[in-house]
């Protein structure tokens, strides 16, 4: 799947919201979850993504493999 990034999160807390293509809800990730962890750091809003889902053991969907695109 792809989308863009919606919204990020610092202050230590090290995730993020991306918009699916063609989606209204948002899914989160964490920077454990991205192909290529050092890319975190210069993620911003709009920057386009591909990535996969999961759902965690509460039923939530996240988002894995994230890659900047």
């Amino acid at each position: 799947m792809t989308g863009v990034i919606d919204k990020m999160m610092g202050d230590g807390k090290r995730f993020g919201f991306i918009k699916p293509d063609g989606e209204e809800k948002n899914i989160f990730f964490h920077e454990d979850k991205m192909v290529d962890k050092t890319a975190f750091d210069t993620l911003k809003a709009g920057d386009k993504v591909s990535f996969e889902t999961e759902q965690d053991n509460q039923g939530r969907t996240n988002a894995i493999n994230v890659a900047v695109v």
